[in-house]
């Protein structure tokens, strides 16, 4: 995709996410960093009143560590290339989070999810508060027919694109 369009098809994604009932009920909200073109959802970051969190890959396991960040500061490279958080940045527990904002390669209308195949999303969300949601968000192309999970993918309660959002 040019570059023009992630960033146009990113920002109707984060207007429509602002608005979605998952985020304005959460506190504690766990973003990324995007990559590979994937929806940026930078955007949130600069919004005031939420605590945002970003993932680390935990040394030597397939989970995710999130860490509450304020500025682009807060950031250092990390594994796969990808920013991540400090670790002098206060960790917060999965279990306190009450929205994920995730990534993927490619999503359905039934809200499975594959991402690049390292399994971190899936083990991480596996730990996630019962109360706690979340959502995918992609580009409308992303979205691909059902059936393709398999027994380790976690399904997700929301997906969002620049033109349609699903919810199981």
């Amino acid at each position: 995709m040019p570059e023009s369009e992630v960033e146009s098809f990113s920002s109707v994604i984060c207007k429509s996410l602002d608005s979605f009932d998952f985020f304005c009920e959460a506190e504690l909200v766990a973003l990324y960093m995007p990559i590979k073109n994937e929806v940026d959802v930078l955007p949130l970051f600069k919004k005031t009143g939420r605590h945002f969190l970003f993932p680390r890959v935990e040394q030597d396991s397939k989970k995710l560590a999130f860490y509450e960040a304020e500025s682009f500061d807060d950031f250092e490279p990390g594994a796969y290339g990808i920013r991540e958080p400090k670790l002098s940045l206060p960790k917060i527990e999965i279990e306190k989070i009450d929205l994920f904002v995730v990534p993927g390669v490619a999503f359905s209308e039934k809200c499975e999810r594959i991402g690049y195949g390292g399994g971190y999303y899936d083990t991480t969300l596996k730990f996630k508060n019962k109360r706690a949601h979340s959502v995918g968000v992609a580009f409308d192309f992303q979205i691909v027919e059902p059936g393709f999970s398999g027994p380790f993918d976690v399904r997700l309660d929301a997906v969002l694109t620049e033109r349609r959002h699903f919810i199981i």
